[in-house]
């Protein structure tokens, strides 16, 4: 290999190089986030009531903690977590917690099964299919598939 080749080959290499390194910055610029998880609050009358019901609708694979007495949390996603407390002055906040699903008449009919009803599904053909419900204490959940 000749002297201005390996010269080459070295200049392509550290182009290269420079390139992932300059790759690297840029996706750890582009894909930070303000946060590493985060919770959801859902007050609810009867916490005993509510663990069951949540646990019902997330299914048995779902993980479950109690950090202190009072208070259940599921981890609905990574990083996502839906967190029940007892309150005894609930007040509507006009939020809604809405969970995408795969497919939508699959995910109706596993809730259909241990008998939950997640409401009507209104599709917007090319945008959205959706559902809206509440839990047993009135807090409003929905559904969304995306095509």
């Amino acid at each position: 290999m000749s002297f201005n080749s390996l010269q080459n080959t070295v200049t392509i290499m550290r182009r290269l190089a420079l390139a992932f390194v300059v790759s690297l910055a840029f996706t750890s610029i582009v894909s930070a986030e303000p946060f590493q998880e985060v919770t959801i609050g859902v007050p609810v009358p009867s916490l005993e009531e509510a663990e069951v019901w949540y646990a019902k609708f997330l299914g048995p694979d779902t993980k479950v903690i109690r950090p202190i007495p009072g208070v259940v949390e599921f981890k609905v996603a990574p990083g996502v977590w839906l967190q029940v407390f007892e309150a005894d002055d609930a007040q509507s906040t006009g939020a809604i917690v809405r969970f995408l699903v795969d497919d939508m008449a699959t995910s109706q009919q596993a809730r259909s099964e241990v008998n939950i009803d997640t409401g009507e599904a209104v599709e917007i053909p090319e945008v959205v299919t959706y559902s809206e419900f509440a839990d047993p204490s009135g807090n409003a959940l929905g559904f969304y598939d995306l095509p």
